[in-house]
């Protein structure tokens, strides 16, 4: 039996999809977002961005920067923050230089750490303890106070009406509240491939589709549309049981 999701009246939700460091892009799909809202105007409007705002591109800091401001900037406009495996990974890394878990992996996030002026580092995957913690130490004294608290206070997971917005998924069957951290940011199976309804239909990113664009199914949507490897930015503006893609694209 199908299942129906819907937003409730007079609101809009735009959801925005893995950014990772291009803060030239993230200025061309707010542009887009309000357009869309000039052209299309209601009552209640908000911005949802689900995470992974750093690594890999060239301007994690702008990123970092921009979104810090943009609630100041465009009042009118909610704006909800969640929390990506990269934003964690850096945030634990500056905490627990040593942690075995969430060791730091240049090769990943040197993008990052060149962004904000540490630019002495190797594109190698291991790392000793006593280089990590020499490493953090410096990342530390390089990201701005607000930086860290503000990658510290993202959530987890947001919630309107019938849709659920997190960063990457979740196991199947088994309660919100019951879920991992780990879970929320870095799930991708058994979740891409579960074809039973959710209670809520999911709204993420994490995970690049195939084709570059958005993987929309029946219970969830994947925005992650790999800017990082020549794809768009994505965002779904979602309104009552309506989803439109908005896209903004790096330009040659």
């Amino acid at each position: 039996m199908s299942k129906t999701y819907k937003i409730g009246e007079g609101k809009r939700i735009y959801a925005v999809g893995d950014i990772h460091g291009y803060a030239d892009v993230l200025a061309r799909m707010h542009d887009v977002i309000e357009e869309d809202l000039a052209a299309r105007p209601i009552p209640q409007a908000q911005i949802v961005y689900l995470g992974d705002y750093v690594s890999r591109g060239p301007d994690s800091k702008g990123v970092i920067d921009m979104l810090i401001e943009r609630p100041k900037a465009v009042p009118h406009i909610d704006h909800v923050f969640l929390l990506g495996n990269h934003e964690n990974r850096l945030v634990e890394f500056i905490r627990n230089p040593e942690g075995i878990n969430l060791s730091f992996k240049p090769s990943h996030d040197i993008a990052a750490c060149k962004s904000y002026g540490l630019d002495s580092l190797d594109r190698h995957e291991n790392i000793s303890k006593e280089v990590s913690k020499k490493i953090s130490e410096e990342l530390k004294s390089c990201i701005p106070e607000n930086h860290i608290s503000f990658m510290e206070d993202l959530k987890v997971t947001h919630i309107v009406d019938d849709y659920l917005f997190v960063h990457s998924g979740f196991r199947p069957g088994i309660a919100l509240e019951s879920q991992t951290l780990e879970d929320l940011i870095y799930t991708r199976e058994p979740f891409l491939s579960y074809e039973e309804y959710h209670e809520h239909f999911v709204v993420h990113g994490h995970t690049v589709s195939r084709q570059g664009e958005v993987d929309h199914k029946h219970n969830r949507l994947n925005l992650d549309s790999g800017l990082y490897n020549g794809g768009p930015l994505s965002c779904a503006a979602i309104e009552g049981d309506d989803i439109r893609i908005l896209q903004a694209w790096q330009k040659n």
